[in-house]
């Protein structure tokens, strides 16, 4: 029995952390809106912009991968 609640603890945090990934990445998302659009218009190229779609790209990846762990496709 203490086994089923563990496995229920666990996949309760799988998808906290999936929820908080998630916010992390709309987060990026602002972030690119905001070096690229905000204050002297369309700029492209400069570092701040560039560290945006980085941040971006790596937090999409880790929330696409804990939405798959909270789906069961989980690649250990």
């Amino acid at each position: 029995m203490a086994k089923s609640s563990n496995t229920g603890m666990l996949q309760a945090l799988q998808w906290v952390v999936s929820v908080l990934m998630f916010l992390a990445m709309l987060a990026a998302v602002a972030g690119i809106y905001e070096t690229h659009f905000i204050g002297a218009g369309a700029t492209f190229g400069t570092t701040g912009a560039s560290l945006s779609i980085l941040a971006f790209a790596i937090t999409a990846h880790l929330w696409i991968r804990s939405l798959a762990c909270c789906l069961g496709v989980c690649q250990k």
